[in-house]
């Protein structure tokens, strides 16, 4: 059996528009929050305080084959072309990472070299989170 899995891009920034950092990446957030703004849950009840830093996450692929790395060069590839706006992001405080969630499956995945470098090329963080059931 395959594994699932799915590969977001988080983007915290102390003070940027979400709506700015999207028209950046060119994708459009799944989920996002202004820095200063007042807090709220997912369905939109408010909470106490105000959000310290803005944030997006970008859904930016999902599988059932198995082919993490794969998927992931692909995708790596493809931000290499806004290299320039991540490293404008991070100058100016913000940082990045990739969330990977990863339903467990029979066998593991090897990231080899060449794709980590790519990764720590751009200057992204590489988070995952392992999962026992589907969690999309």
């Amino acid at each position: 059996m395959s594994f699932q899995y799915s590969i977001g891009l988080q983007v915290w920034h102390p003070h940027a528009d979400p709506d700015l950092v999207e028209r950046g990446f060119a994708l459009e957030a799944s989920h996002k929050k202004t820095a200063g703004k007042a807090r709220k849950t997912s369905k939109g009840t408010p909470l106490s305080g105000t959000y310290r830093e803005s944030y997006c996450h970008f859904d930016l692929a999902s599988g059932e084959d198995g082919k993490l790395a794969d998927c992931f060069k692909g995708l790596v590839d493809k931000l290499e072309a806004k290299k320039s706006y991540i490293e404008e992001i991070k100058q100016s405080g913000g940082r990045l990472s990739f969330f990977v969630g990863w339903t467990c499956g029979e066998h593991g995945e090897v990231f080899d070299v060449e794709l980590l470098s790519a990764i720590a090329s751009l200057g992204i963080d590489l988070g995952i989170e392992p999962y026992r059931v589907k969690q999309y």
